[in-house]
């Protein structure tokens, strides 16, 4: 089991468009789902750790009320060298105390983690079984431009920058395809929270 705790401790990744959120809202039903993105965001909020890290490293535009400016500081991420980077190297640890924080108060046999970056993080370890939601880039990019308002360059500019899907496919233990629906993506999940629960006697 995880290092974290006797529970058994499931990360759920993928690339954008793929459909994490869909799969989370799944198995949000039955199990506890921390997501990593609204960690993420709770730590930008102002006066949060990681707002306090940013500004002071003068990292992340503000707005007039002292607010992260979101939209600039993403725009800025793709477009000014090692912005990225370092942006990620002072909220990426905060991230994964938040993390294990979370993990270790569950009391669920099963618990699961929305992770995006779960590959580029280096947070395998962290995981008793890795998920990960895949779908054909035109659909990506699709939903990408749809749900998330992107423009088509934008949508491929992020796409391009994130890990080689294959890559993550050869490196997880499930892999769910999203690309006929809902009904299939989520007979998907039934199945493979079957097998989860079988490994853990449920």
């Amino acid at each position: 089991m995880s290092i974290l705790s006797k529970k058994k401790i499931i990360g759920l990744t993928g690339s954008m468009g793929a459909g994490k959120s869909q799969v989370s809202k799944y198995v949000a039903k039955r199990y506890p789902v921390l997501d990593c993105d609204q960690v993420n965001a709770h730590l930008l909020e102002k006066g949060q750790k990681g707002y306090q890290a940013l500004v002071k490293k003068a990292l992340v535009p503000l707005d007039e009320k002292g607010n992260i400016d979101k939209v600039q500081m993403a725009q800025q991420m793709f477009q000014v060298a090692d912005r990225k980077q370092r942006i990620e190297d002072l909220l990426h640890p905060l991230i994964l105390n938040e993390m294990q924080t979370w993990a270790q108060a569950q009391t669920a046999s099963l618990v699961f983690m929305e992770v995006p970056l779960l590959f580029e993080s280096h947070v395998e370890s962290m995981f008793d079984s890795i998920w990960c939601v895949v779908t054909n880039q035109d659909i990506a990019l699709d939903r990408l431009q749809k749900y998330r308002h992107f423009t088509a360059s934008q949508a491929q500019a992020r796409l391009a920058y994130q890990m080689d899907p294959e890559v993550k496919i050869r490196k997880s233990d499930v892999v769910i395809y999203n690309n006929a629906g809902l009904d299939d993506l989520y007979a998907q999940v039934q199945k493979a929270l079957e097998r989860e629960e079988s490994c853990v006697g449920l």
